[in-house]
């Protein structure tokens, strides 16, 4: 809960500076939108959503405001994020539809972007991952993954890739996995980029994928959605196959367009997905607990969710189609 305690009050600090909109919206977190409803015990609770750095109490320098005055205000918000990932310092979040990355960071208070990569500039940022020296970004349709240090300097790139989407740095072994979507592979490299070993094949057996996506750490084991086979798969870090939960439907526990993944303190697994608008939680033995969402555009309603990020029992959900990023509070105990 320290963690949770830890960003949340960043973000009730930032918030003294917004305007009296702003206020209003973070003020949406005195309704209680929690799930399941009363009279059922909460365990998740809707906090609060926002697009631009503005609306929490991050302000543009002073440069990028003099800038904006001479040219006009160019668009600050979000127009399609995709997948998103935070520590103590950054929130980060990958936006194909604007071809960049917004970093918003926390603790100095500033909000910048991330467009090329040595003048080369973003197709298709659909994956984002962060190391406690760099910023992975995975461009879809480059084909490379971007390696840029914590200012959003680039440094590195790693090609090679046919498809590369999912991505996530694991910090005990500093290997980066990343799916391969078209090639139905897990590729791992090590921390200065080189190719360390792959897995997996086209296919529905244990072990093979049918176009992976997003990836998540639960301690020592990957869990990969294998987004055509309808189904979260689990492996040792070898990529040895260990367990595997869902089907196809649209039902409590099964998938329709699996999109992200994330994991919270507790071992908990969350998927979102792009169809249903929901987000459905399991737990360790991939048994459906418990779903919050639904369609629409109001607090706690998604139109297309996407990436997913736990951070402690902080949850950050990519609200791709109300281009905005949703975030949520576990609130502790059995989900069930």
């Amino acid at each position: 809960m320290t963690r949770t305690l830890t960003i949340f009050a960043i973000f009730l600090l930032g918030a003294c500076a917004s305007t009296a909109t702003d206020n209003a919206r973070l003020a949406e977190s005195d309704v209680d939108i929690v799930w399941p409803g009363p009279p059922q015990q909460a365990r998740i609770k809707y906090l609060y959503s926002f697009s631009e750095a503005g609306e929490i109490g991050i302000k543009a320098g002073i440069i990028k405001r003099f800038v904006r005055f001479i040219a006009g205000k160019e668009r600050q918000g979000m127009a399609r994020p995709y997948a998103v990932a935070v520590d103590e310092d950054l929130i980060a979040v990958a936006d194909p539809g604007l071809g960049l990355v917004h970093l918003f960071k926390l603790k100095e208070s500033k909000y910048a972007v991330i467009r090329d990569a040595s003048g080369e500039i973003l197709e298709s940022p659909i994956g984002v991952s962060l190391a406690p020296n760099a910023i992975y970004v995975a461009d879809s349709v480059a084909g490379k993954i971007f390696v840029f240090d914590r200012k959003g300097e680039h440094i590195q790139t790693i090609a090679g890739l046919q498809r590369p989407t999912g991505i996530a740095f694991h910090p005990e072994t500093r290997r980066l996995y990343a799916t391969d979507t078209l090639a139905s592979e897990i590729v791992i490299f090590n921390d200065v980029g080189a190719r360390v070993s792959a897995f997996g094949v086209r296919g529905a057996a244990p072990g093979e994928f049918n176009f992976p996506t997003s990836l998540a750490f639960a301690g020592d084991s990957l869990l990969v959605n294998d987004t055509l086979n309808y189904r979260i798969q689990t492996f040792a870090l070898d990529g040895t196959p260990v367990s595997s939960f869902g089907e196809v439907g649209d039902g409590s526990g099964q998938f329709a367009l699996s999109k992200g993944l994330g994991v919270d303190g507790e071992g908990h697994i969350y998927v979102t997905d792009g169809l249903s608008n929901y987000v459905q939680i399991f737990n360790k033995q991939g048994h459906f607990l418990l779903s919050f969402g639904g369609m629409g555009g109001e607090p706690g309603q998604f139109r297309l969710p996407a990436g997913i990020f736990v951070f402690g029992n902080t949850i950050f959900v990519t609200d791709s189609q109300n281009g905005r990023l949703q975030v949520f509070e576990f609130l502790g105990g059995d989900v069930s």
